[in-house]
């Protein structure tokens, strides 16, 4: 029976004795007002643990998409580490994130540096609930490792495999639920709470430390029942009606106390009034029960309709908050920012998801774009090897057979200097060399060389210049011109030209390279500098490349200062790179900054120690021809007594030996009588700007990464050893 018929029964009984009448009005009333509190009470806690739980759901697919990191798929807790980092700056409501095992001992901690001992994770209760059940897991309230403040765990598995391997957890701040408590702008007097499992408080108005247990009475209801209403003390001592309600996601309940005198007296005031009423004229009461029972029956009906429809897949309408009623129009504002705070949630999972959907499609086709450009030239190596095999020396296949292995190597190493340039600069791990020199010389010299060394006919790039002046890395603006000159030549005909041309704008250098092929399409103009985009291929891939050259022309450009740009008219009408670097007044002395010339090492003795035994004979080999005399050693031990009873000029160091590091016999030889007679080269995988360092403080002369290439071998060992002949 709806509220509007019990009204007017109630009408229709003033026929009864105005005493009995007066009596059961009364009492009704006072049960009503008390039941449209109760009603407002619980509707409110619905809507608020609707709202924690679409926070803590919001939070859980964070997490899902931190867990499909590629660093942790991959198993590099340091790559993890960085995103860890990352993610935590764009959660303003994270506190820490934590990697665990499943026995759980923290791996990482964003919270901690990386390198830290960590201990294991805390609120092991939620760790074996996570360990049972393998499913996502929010934890207690609890003190964490950073500062001793409190935060709430929520755990994520990771299963690899089919096995649970580790933990995923965000700390949350408490204060993030605070404020969804603060929002509801409760009345002068009222409290509102939220406890976890264990019945402590995660936020509260008025607030109370975390440490502190919810009242005696709020306990025994919550024992009682996961949803009710009863009259209590607060853990201030206060008389209150309490309305609870536990959330099936978390297990957390929220408690929202109104005054006991407040729900009395609004209750005894309409009893009073109906009292009165009920002596007035039956047709003043039955006008007076229509109105209130519309008023009532009306919003409340549409307040109902539209919690049903929370957490539905359609979109609901907005409550109307317009009544007189004050409970429920707070209702009705409750549900209101409920509706939108999921609907907005579910517009942010889409989005997610959208953008992991994109980045998987990215990874899997830059996967299938290195994959293609590692086997071409592994395929030409692997048969140009076999022709060396069984060819007689002297032949001219057996030459034609070195030439590719020459050129196939060149590509994979240009191959992986890209992706470690890449790597570099978007780290910010690149360092930049600035000097002065002029544009056009430099982009010249580029070109000349490469139509000597046969890399481009003669002809194929035309060059038109003017003297300009940059501070900037010479190596590094050799390698913009290099990847754009190398961009133009696979997307335009053999027969067409290249044209470069350099100029002064202002107080800007301009470097244009066009070409007269394929052309770019308007859409990819925004996107053609991103990391992997390339413009439409065939099956063939033909032109080759994996998308990272214009990335990388962007991002040092950048780093220099300047600005990059494309642009094209259309298809197969070429297109028009365009690079603006501040110029620099020309300098006084121009042959300041010349490249040195190499000079020619003479016949040394060379110590070589690597551990690897091909790239060992390989280089033995090279350097024997080079016209030195050279030893080898394995190992570390080996090293040092080749050095200490053969005395070399130069030892040509790896880093990763099998009994000690490289840096360990650095410092050994340096102990020794060999100090200031013998070079000392690194020569290794590592190239990092700390790597460099380490390398240089254990009293190497020189660090070189590989791969490292006969030339730049020779060229290094010339200017060492001219330097130290002129010191001595």
């Amino acid at each position: 029976m709806t509220l509007r018929s019990n009204l007017f029964l109630l009408v229709i009984g003033t026929v009864l004795p105005v005493t009995a009448l007066a009596l059961v009005l009364g009492y009704l009333l006072v049960q009503q007002e008390k039941e449209t509190f109760r009603k407002g009470a619980l509707d409110r806690n619905r809507a608020f643990m609707t709202a924690v739980d679409a926070e803590i759901r919001g939070h859980l697919t964070t997490l899902q998409a931190l867990a499909a990191a590629r660093s942790l798929e991959a198993h590099d807790l340091r790559a993890f580490y960085d995103d860890a980092q990352r993610v935590l700056a764009s959660q303003p409501d994270w506190r820490n994130i934590i990697l665990a095992s499943a026995r759980g001992q923290q791996v990482v901690n964003a919270g901690q540096p990386v390198d830290a001992t960590l201990p294991r994770n805390s609120d092991p209760e939620s760790m074996e609930r996570l360990a049972r059940t393998l499913a996502p897991t929010v934890g207690n309230i609890t003190v964490g490792g950073i500062g001793g403040k409190y935060g709430i765990p929520i755990r994520l598995p990771i299963l690899r495999k089919g096995s649970f391997t580790h933990v995923l957890t965000a700390v949350i701040e408490p204060d993030a639920f605070g404020r969804l408590i603060r929002a509801q702008n409760l009345p002068q007097g009222w409290v509102s709470g939220l406890v976890d499992v264990t019945g402590h408080f995660i936020a509260r108005v008025p607030p109370r430390s975390p440490d502190q247990m919810a009242s005696r009475d709020f306990l025994a209801a919550l024992r009682r029942s996961n949803e009710g209403w009863y009259r209590g003390l607060t853990v201030e001592g206060k008389d209150t009606f309490t309305a609870h309600k536990a959330s099936e996601l978390t297990n957390w309940t929220v408690g929202l106390a109104i005054p006991a005198s407040e729900v009395n007296a609004a209750a005894h005031r309409a009893a009073w009034v109906m009292g009165a009423g009920a002596l007035a004229t039956l047709v003043l009461a039955l006008a007076f029960a229509f109105v209130v029972g519309r008023r009532i029956s009306k919003p409340m009906a549409e307040v109902a309709s539209a919690a049903r429809s929370l957490g539905q897949n359609t979109e609901s309408a907005d409550v109307a908050s317009d009544t007189g009623i004050t409970e429920i129009r707070e209702v009705a504002q409750a549900l209101n920012e409920a509706a939108r705070a999921i609907r907005e949630r579910q517009e942010l999972i889409e989005r997610e998801q959208a953008t992991l959907r994109a980045a998987d499609r990215a990874k899997d086709e830059f996967l299938a774009m290195l994959g293609h450009e590692l086997r071409n030239p592994l395929g030409a190596i692997t048969t140009s090897a076999h022709v060396l095999r069984i060819a007689k020396p002297g032949d001219p296949i057996a030459l034609q057979a070195h030439g590719v292995i020459e050129r196939q190597t060149r590509h994979m190493t240009r191959l992986v200097e890209d992706l470690l340039d890449v790597s570099r600069v978007t780290t910010g791990k690149i360092e930049l060399r600035h000097e002065v020199f002029d544009l056009a010389e430099l982009a010249n010299r580029l070109i000349t060389t490469r139509e000597h060394t046969g890399q481009r006919r003669h002809g194929r790039v035309s060059l038109t210049s003017v003297p300009v002046w940059v501070n900037a890395d010479r190596a590094r603006i050799e390698q913009v011109i290099s990847n754009l000159i190398d961009n133009a030549d696979k997307f335009s005909p053999p027969d067409k030209t290249i044209r470069v041309d350099i100029a002064q704008d202002g107080e800007e250098a301009v470097l244009e390279v066009s070409d007269e092929g394929e052309g770019i399409a308007g859409e990819m103009l925004e996107r053609i500098f991103e990391l992997f985009v390339q413009g439409p291929r065939g099956p063939d891939r033909a032109g080759g490349g994996m998308g990272v050259g214009l990335a990388l022309v962007r991002r040092l450009v950048e780093m220099h200062g300047g600005a990059v740009s494309a642009s094209s008219k259309g298809h197969n009408k070429g297109a028009t790179f365009t690079i603006r670097l501040p110029a620099v007044p020309k300098p006084a002395d121009e042959g300041a900054n010349a490249p040195p010339v190499d000079a020619s090492t003479g016949a040394r003795r060379i110590l070589l120690v690597e551990d690897i035994e091909d790239a060992r004979n390989m280089m033995y080999a090279v350097l024997t021809l080079e016209g030195h005399d050279v030893r080898v050693a394995a190992d570390g031990a080996a090293a040092l007594h080749e050095a200490t009873t053969w005395k070399p000029d130069v030892v040509l160091l790896d880093i990763g030996l099998p009994d000690m590091t490289g840096y360990e016999v650095a410092r050994r030889m340096r102990k020794s009588e060999l100090e200031g007679s013998v070079q000392l080269v690194a020569m290794t995988g590592y190239g990092q700007a700390e790597d460099k360092r380490r390398a240089y403080e254990a009293g190497f002369d020189l660090h070189l990464t590989k791969p490292v290439s006969p030339e730049v071998l020779r060229d290094a060992l010339s200017e060492l050893l001219r330097e130290h002949d002129a010191a001595h």
